[in-house]
């Protein structure tokens, strides 16, 4: 394709973007610690490191848990980290038919605390992730002790009209090319979705601090909106940062993780 929406081609390239998260794989395969949750329609990759309260890491729509490569070593020292990589993405599977959903997504992470028998957890969802991450609030809200989005939508619009015009031309160029159904529904799914209502978002019991780039590709006053609406929500713009902020920002980021879940 000769043009991709300004969010896919940012979350491809930050997918990709950096190298050392080879390293941090390349010793979780040594020491054995990579498993997979056998599911009926999919297989949940996994990778658990240090000890003390779970925080799961959601990356973004195209991408994996390497996107996490300079959280995970800090966080570690202060957490139970589950980083997963999301159905069809990353080294995980799907063989689901009908179309994906953010819905989905978070059943897969009520579906992995359960089988590691936790009652508690914490989430960090980069992007499509925070999106999840919010349908876990929504859905399993008794599982949820805190959570923290970075870059998240609750309606495709959130990044603006242009943005989703330019995805639907997208998918349409990619389906006359024959291009793989898996990226073709990774794309769909940011055109349909999410569809989380204001009364869901005020609804929602656990804290949360709502990040966003003040050059993310979320538009601000969607990001005000999410932090306004649910009850227990605190907000933060981060300067000279665009949607890739565990990429761009981690230390800051981890020290904000670090203070809002302790």
């Amino acid at each position: 394709m000769k043009k991709l929406s300004l969010l896919f081609l940012l979350i491809l390239l930050c997918s990709c973007a950096n190298p050392a998260s080879e390293k941090v794989l390349g010793t979780i395969d040594q020491n054995l610690k990579g498993k997979f949750l056998h599911l009926k329609d999919a297989d949940i990759y996994y990778e658990v490191y240090g000890k003390g309260k779970p925080l799961f890491l959601l990356h973004g729509n195209g991408g994996s848990m390497s996107a996490f490569a300079k959280e995970i070593p800090e966080l570690s020292k202060h957490f139970m980290v589950i980083a997963m990589d999301t159905r069809a993405q990353g080294r995980s599977t799907d063989l689901s038919t009908e179309p994906l959903s953010y819905i989905k997504f978070a059943d897969d992470v009520k579906a992995l605390a359960d089988f590691l028998n936790l009652k508690k957890i914490n989430i960090f969802g980069w992007s499509d992730g925070g999106n999840t991450a919010i349908e876990f609030a929504i859905k399993y809200s008794k599982t949820l002790r805190k959570f923290i989005t970075s870059g998240a939508n609750v309606y495709p619009l959130g990044v603006g009209n242009e943005e989703v015009e330019n995805m639907k031309r997208d998918v349409s160029k990619m389906k006359a090319e024959n291009q793989p159904q898996k990226d073709i529904r990774l794309l769909q799914l940011m055109i349909d979705e999410p569809k989380i209502t204001q009364q869901q978002l005020m609804n929602i019991k656990s804290k949360a601090l709502i990040i966003a780039g003040d050059h993310d590709v979320i538009l601000r006053p969607h990001t005000k909106l999410i932090a306004k609406e649910i009850p227990k929500a605190k907000m933060k713009i981060y300067k000279d940062a665009t949607h890739s902020i565990p990429i761009e920002h981690s230390e800051e980021l981890i020290k904000d993780i670090i203070s809002f879940l302790k």
